[in-house]
């Protein structure tokens, strides 16, 4: 068999109504991310709405955001996105969000930048440092005194 000229995968896709129906959900989140993100991020800047943030499925409109105060400030851009959402022809009924705590980078899990990048680390004193590790000699032996402990360690190794 001699294989045709190429094709996108777009058209490909859409010949199975399994993956067309996939396909038309991803470019509709695709619309709706670039109707909405001027919006979001006038509301709560540093919001990235992208595809994988945002799905609607019978007339609710699902973001995901990294925190309950993204989740906040985009309900209160609720009437205008529903506005914009409107004016560009999207039957929106309602709004939810969710938040997605995995998406959110904290200091010292595996990334070295804040996650606040306006907000740089404050430098913790010897005896600030000195209070953690006494409060974690303090604890009985537990996760809580784990966590104190690694705490003190992170702080020490900042300090350097």
């Amino acid at each position: 068999m001699i294989p045709g000229p190429a094709r996108p995968i777009a058209e490909g896709l859409r010949e199975s109504a399994g993956s067309a129906a996939l396909l038309a959900r991803y470019e509709a989140a695709q619309a709706i991310a670039r109707v909405l993100q001027p919006i979001a991020r006038s509301s709560a800047p540093g919001i990235d709405l992208q595809v994988g943030n945002v799905d609607l499925r019978d007339g609710v409109l699902w973001i995901a955001v990294r925190s309950a105060a993204e989740s906040a400030k985009l309900r209160q851009a609720l009437p205008r996105m529903l506005a914009a959402l409107t004016a560009n022809g999207w039957q929106v009924y309602e709004m939810r969000t969710r938040v997605q705590a995995g998406a959110t980078s904290y200091p010292g899990q595996g990334t070295a930048v804040p996650s606040s990048p306006e907000m740089a680390f404050s430098e913790a004193s010897n005896r600030s440092i000195a209070a953690v590790e006494t409060a974690a000699r303090g604890l009985p032996e537990s996760a809580l005194r784990r966590a104190v402990e690694r705490l003190a360690a992170t702080l020490r190794r900042k300090q350097r």
